[in-house]
């Protein structure tokens, strides 16, 4: 039996993970040593490794990485030491569990910590998700895990190129799309009033949803720069629905904004809430990779504020502007026309039809781990 360790830290990546985990569940060959972490635990964050529980999914262990500190304080520094408490614990977790193959994902801090465990306790390591460029410090977060990792789960062939560009070696580069799309086609919906009791929606009628994360590398300009959002957002004038950022640095600043503004916000949501929500709405507005990755699966335009996602592959579907509250407006507006509307009717999302769990267990199954050396060395 291979086992299988992977750590989730929030939302982002749990979401992704889900229908790999499900896939592992079901499959007599395979085992998963699932490990939460992050502001999963946090009551600030909505607590939700509850939704990980509901799932019925086993967890191998638990631990706190973020504290009241670091809620209080909020910078980067923090992060930092976040990041060390993660790569502490997961390493006594990890030389308990002993497992086969370490999952890790995307360009998130307890990923890069055991990323950084594999490759020092002679552990292979798969990485999803690489060779993807962006802004804030996700950029280097998850170029230093494709240097930490033995296998590449890439979106695209375009980030398989990078990768063997940063010295990878290609047959271990496996181009199977994202799987975030998997977990939200697999999704059921929620009732139309379950939506409406519990978010203060009509999922029948036009809103739009918000989500916008702090950018670290602009980190005292995130307040500043989520005014604009709100002020165009208010001027817009229809149903709206923000959730909550992630917890990287500056984030207090965007959720204390968000609460004093009088506009309809929620914590978190689950996967089958945010499926419906993001189905239904007229446009997504914000700096979530969602948009990039997921929107266009549903065909829903995207106003994508600022640099976040700078640099990434960005579908039809996605309209981008920087911090102006007139810029956002106008880019909102026109994501509402119908001509908008009808120009991406036909759109193909190029991260993935839904079936990228599936390709990366296959390729997993097909892996000689327990002859695999996990030394790495650059191709040129």
């Amino acid at each position: 039996m291979i086992k299988i360790f992977i750590v989730t830290e929030r939302r982002a990546d749990f979401s992704r993970f889900d229908p790999i985990i499900k896939i592992i569940k079901n499959d007599r060959s395979l085992d998963y040593q699932l490990v939460v972490t992050g502001i999963h635990l946090m009551k600030e964050y909505g607590y939700t490794i509850n939704e990980i529980r509901k799932k019925k999914y086993k967890i191998y262990s638990k631990f706190k990485i973020f504290d009241n500190k670091y809620l209080k304080i909020n910078d980067g520094a923090e992060m930092a030491k976040s990041l060390g408490k993660a790569i502490s614990k997961l390493s006594k977790v990890i030389n308990k569990a002993k497992p086969d193959l370490i999952l890790s994902g995307f360009d998130i801090a307890a990923n890069l910590a055991v990323t950084i465990c594999g490759a020092h306790m002679n552990i292979p390591v798969a990485h999803i998700q690489g060779g993807e460029v962006s802004g804030t410090i996700d950029e280097s977060i998850r170029h230093a895990m494709t240097k930490f990792s033995n296998f590449h789960f890439t979106a695209n062939n375009e980030t398989k190129r990078r990768l063997i560009k940063m010295g990878e070696v290609s047959k271990n580069i496996f181009p199977v799309g994202c799987p975030s799309i998997d977990a939200l086609k697999s999704e059921k919906t929620v009732n139309k009033s379950i939506i409406l009791k519990k978010f203060n929606i009509n999922i029948k009628k036009k809103y739009i949803l918000i989500i916008q994360h702090p950018v670290t590398s602009e980190l005292y300009d995130s307040k500043k720069q989520f005014i604009e959002t709100v002020a165009a957002i208010k001027k817009i004038n229809l149903q709206h629905l923000i959730i909550f950022p992630n917890n990287d640095a500056g984030s207090v600043n965007i959720v204390s904004l968000i609460k004093k503004s009088n506009l309809n916000y929620v914590q978190s949501t689950d996967l089958k809430e945010y499926k419906t929500l993001l189905n239904s709405c007229s446009a997504l507005v914000g700096n979530s990779s969602s948009g990039i990755h997921e929107a266009a699966s549903f065909k829903v335009p995207v106003v994508n504020i600022g640099t976040r996602q700078q640099g990434r592959f960005k579908p039809k579907n996605v309209i981008s502007v920087n911090y102006s509250r007139k810029k956002i407006y106008l880019a909102i507006k026109k994501a509402l026309s119908k001509s908008f509307k009808y120009r991406i009717r036909d759109i193909k999302n190029p991260y993935g039809e839904g079936n990228s769990a599936k390709k990366i267990i296959e390729i997993i199954k097909k892996i000689d781990l327990k002859n695999f050396n996990t030394q790495k060395q650059i191709t040129y």
